[in-house]
């Protein structure tokens, strides 16, 4: 049984240990947490500092998926960060039902849009955000990071 839960900074190793094998299975993705993604050490508080908050999903085997929301720059709209499924844990709605959990807790600080960024590599997370409303909108962003990453943008309307 799959439980999902608010993460606590106790988590960090774990939540760490997801999104590194996630990268992994990408050629030149890398996670470097301290220069990168500081953030990582510290994920509740680091969201909650943001107004946000951050989840996991968590089996008797340990932690399989993060998932982070928090509000975006633009007026009305909310983010959401490090979504991440562990491989053998795919397939199970986990995705869909931490961006629920993400979309809700939106709406409940006032966003009524969505937003994420996503690495032009990470073709299952296209499908999955596609099949929940998101649309791709054009262009891309190159980040100056150490996985030289392109990045999409989506963003969906909320209720």
């Amino acid at each position: 049984m799959t439980t999902i839960r608010p993460a606590c900074d106790e988590d960090a190793p774990d939540v760490i240990r997801v999104i590194d094998t996630c990268y992994r299975e990408y050629e030149g993705c890398v996670l470097l947490v301290d220069k990168e993604e500081p953030e990582l050490k510290a994920p509740a508080s680091a969201f909650a500092e943001l107004g946000g908050a951050f989840w996991v999903a968590e089996t008797d085997d340990g932690i399989v998926a993060t998932c982070a929301v928090a509000p975006a720059d633009a007026p009305g709209f909310a983010r959401i960060h490090k979504l991440y499924v562990a491989k053998d844990a795919r397939g199970q709605g986990l995705g869909a039902k931490l961006c629920a959990l993400a979309e809700e807790t939106a709406e409940g600080f006032g966003a009524d849009r969505m937003m994420l960024y996503t690495d032009t590599r990470f073709t299952e997370a296209h499908r999955l955000y596609e099949r929940l409303g998101y649309h791709r909108l054009p262009g891309e962003q190159h980040r100056a990071d150490a996985s030289h990453s392109v990045e999409y943008y989506y963003a969906k309307t909320l209720k």
